[in-house]
């Protein structure tokens, strides 16, 4: 699995909070541009870290609830869960290299406390 498209409450529930390790979730609106910017970088994420984290993405315009109840307010937001809590995030257009000393970071305390 490298990417799953979340669409509701539900699934979200399911997915991510329901989920073991570490889940990390993009919400982003096709209309905006740091979000395209954005897309080859988490998707060459999501198959970097396969079998260590599961990736997903929440479309607000499809999810506007979602949205709102999880706060997200600007796009992209990329939220890190650990065990259905969220641990960190990122909001606006990031580097790869943020990303990927983000997800270190979250990996690596992740590893520390079990």
């Amino acid at each position: 699995m490298t990417m799953t498209n979340v669409t509701d409450k539900k699934s979200f529930s399911e997915k991510v909070l329901n989920g073991t390790g570490l889940q990390v979730v993009k919400f982003y609106a096709d209309w905006s541009g740091p979000c395209q910017m954005m897309v080859p970088i988490y998707k060459e994420l999501a198959q970097m870290y396969n079998g260590s984290a599961a990736f997903y993405r929440v479309d607000i315009e499809e999810s506007p609830q979602l949205k709102k109840e999880l706060g997200v307010m600007e796009m992209p937001t990329i939220l890190f869960y650990v065990n259905g809590v969220v641990v960190d995030f990122v909001s606006g257009l990031a580097s790869r290299n943020a990303l990927i000393a983000k997800l270190e970071n979250v990996l690596n305390n992740k590893r520390s406390s079990n």
